[in-house]
């Protein structure tokens, strides 16, 4: 799960459930309570307040969900709400052709997949899902193995308010091979709740100002048409339209905020999507939150969302420099010379000839030499330990360079000799020998001694 940063004074969604002041006509039909059960209402509010403060996260604030196994798919689990305030959970399944097993047929090529969903509730009731298939016919084989194509389908579902196991399945027809992916969600009931958000899509604008949603939440070059749709709801009385004051703003790993603002949308009715563009998303390849604060005096109202960024232009200063120094590990030291002199006007163009040069499938808007490159440089810097960043001990320069091992053979420390740990690959014919010498799991590269 997504670290969630919590504020004093910032409630999740749903916060302002009770309002802090009677409007004028309950004043004036209900009775002055004496001072002893007075204190026992402020006591019981108090209580409510507290248990909403602390309620777990709604599905809105769940992690993109993946499989960990073949067929990889990912899935978006979501709140909605639509325009008369009825929620509902939405799940969006994302399953690559590539990952698909296709048969040709006399029209082209054929593949087909089952979904399976299935809600289980911490109290003994009724399941809740929906199981299916769904096929694909296609003419050229060239767009099954495609990047670009997915198979995208969504169910929606009516679901009591509580808290549930999710459990979501994913078969290909053509192979008979399955994989599942799951988590745990906390449903309140939004019909009781006055104010907050039910729902955060992320996506892209176009030129002509159209939302589309993106339910892998993995941008490459298109960031600079990031949006978001919020849905928001408010259930008090009142005249429409109304003005809702909006704070964002964009945090990365560390809870560094990178970029923020504010801006003000109009409500049309009492549950209403808003449009969402954030200023200054120049983002490079990593993972973010995108954090949405309803203000309104001293309440606040707060949602979030995850999302990747999977391909972007060079970083800048300092860290375009180390990053050179991590290029190093797949380029020419001449080639990488070349960029490191360059000025900042000069690095955009370099940046994009270095892996355009690269990359396996020129003619799709996806660089895959680029993802794997910047997947395994995330995975050496969070798994590997050295005198500084994971990507530059010597584990973490070796998996950068050939990627994860196709066999690991461990031995451990004996009086004479320390833990060795040897990796193995089998397509070329490789064999690293690493040894933590110092005893604090810090491996360092013994055979070859010239790689």
């Amino acid at each position: 799960m997504i670290s969630r940063i919590r504020r004093p004074g910032v409630k999740e969604h749903f916060p302002g459930a009770v309002s802090h002041r009677p409007c004028a006509s309950l004043r004036k039909v209900l009775p002055r309570l004496p001072r002893h059960l007075a204190r026992l209402r402020f006591l019981a509010t108090f209580a409510i307040l507290a248990l909403l403060a602390t309620a777990p996260a709604l599905a809105a604030d769940l992690p993109l969900l993946r499989s960990l196994s073949a067929p990889y798919f990912t899935a978006d689990v979501v709140v909605s709400m639509d325009s008369t305030a009825r929620s509902s959970v939405g799940v969006t399944f994302t399953v690559p052709y590539s990952e698909l097993n296709w048969t040709r047929t006399a029209a082209g090529f054929g593949a087909g997949v089952g979904f399976s969903i299935v809600f289980t509730p911490d109290r003994r009731g009724r399941l809740y899902g929906d199981s299916w298939e769904r096929r694909v016919l296609i003419q050229e084989y060239a767009q099954t193995r495609s990047p670009r194509n997915n198979m995208v389908v969504t169910r929606k579902f009516d679901l009591p308010p509580g808290r549930y196991n999710v459990r979501l399945k994913v078969r290909d027809l053509g192979s008979d091979i399955e994989s599942e992916a799951g988590d745990r969600i906390s449903l309140l009931d939004l019909s009781k709740v006055p104010v907050g958000f039910a729902d955060l899509q992320l996506g892209f604008v176009d030129t002509l100002g159209a939302f589309t949603v993106l339910p892998t939440r993995r941008f490459g070059m298109n960031i600079e048409d990031f949006a978001a749709r919020v849905m928001s709801f408010d259930r008090r009385p009142g005249e429409w339209p109304r003005r809702l004051a909006l704070h964002y703003r964009v945090v990365d790993e560390t809870s560094n905020v990178l970029t923020e603002g504010d801006t003000t949308v109009t409500l049309t009715r009492p549950a209403d999507a808003v449009l969402l563009r954030p200023a200054h998303m120049d983002l490079f390849i990593g993972s973010y939150v995108l954090e949405v604060e309803r203000v309104e005096g001293k309440s606040r109202w707060r949602t979030s969302r995850s999302f990747e960024v999977e391909e972007s232009g060079p970083p800048h200063g300092r860290d375009y420099n180390q990053m050179l120094e991590a290029l190093a590990y797949i380029a020419p030291s001449e080639e990488v010379d070349a960029m490191r002199n360059l000025g900042p006007a000069d690095q955009v163009a370099a940046w994009e000839r270095f892996w355009r040069r690269r990359d396996p499938t020129p003619d799709t808007g996806r660089n895959e030499y680029q993802i794997e490159f910047f997947r395994r440089l995330r995975y050496a810097d969070k798994h590997f330990s050295g005198f500084g960043p994971g990507w530059r001990s010597d584990m973490g320069r070796i998996y950068i360079r050939y990627g994860p091992p196709d066999q690991i053979e461990q031995r451990s420390a004996s009086s004479t000799t320390p833990t060795v740990e040897i990796w193995f690959y089998n397509q070329p014919y490789h064999r690293f020998v690493f040894a933590d010498r110092e005893g604090f799991g810090r491996f360092t590269l013994v055979q070859p001694s010239g790689e």
